[in-house]
């Protein structure tokens, strides 16, 4: 049986939205946009974060695939938001070096992405 098609939906949404970070990041550095911090460091803000609180956890909160989803996806947010917090501060060549391919925020962003595709995956069957 598959996962509902909200669900399927959710997670392909929440994975094409936290591929986009790095692309946000950059173009707040590029124009000098001044980022909310405080929203970007919660984990429960994003369309992913408010599933995981609500339907995700009545859901699948009982498959450890969620659960992995639940813990990289808040170090993810506050990764994230460091970042944010460099870039407001000016320091763009700092949050650029951040963002590096083998960065925190890199290991981070992978991370949640494989925990998504997983969770994805557990939820078919």
């Amino acid at each position: 049986m598959m996962a509902p098609t909200s669900t399927n939906t959710t997670l392909d949404n929440a994975l094409a939205a936290h591929a986009l970070w790095k692309t946000k990041l950059l173009a707040a550095v590029e124009s000098g946009e001044v980022l909310d911090v405080a929203t970007i460091k919660r984990d429960d803000c994003c369309e992913l974060g408010k599933w995981i609180y609500s339907d995700g956890k009545r859901t699948y909160g009982h498959k450890p695939e969620f659960l992995s989803l639940l813990v990289k996806h808040k170090e993810f947010h506050v990764i994230t938001g460091i970042v944010a917090g460099i870039v407001n501060g000016k320091d763009f060549e700092s949050a650029k070096a951040m963002m590096g391919g083998s960065s925190q925020f890199g290991s981070a962003s992978m991370d949640v992405g494989m925990a998504i595709i997983r969770l994805k995956k557990a939820t078919v069957g």
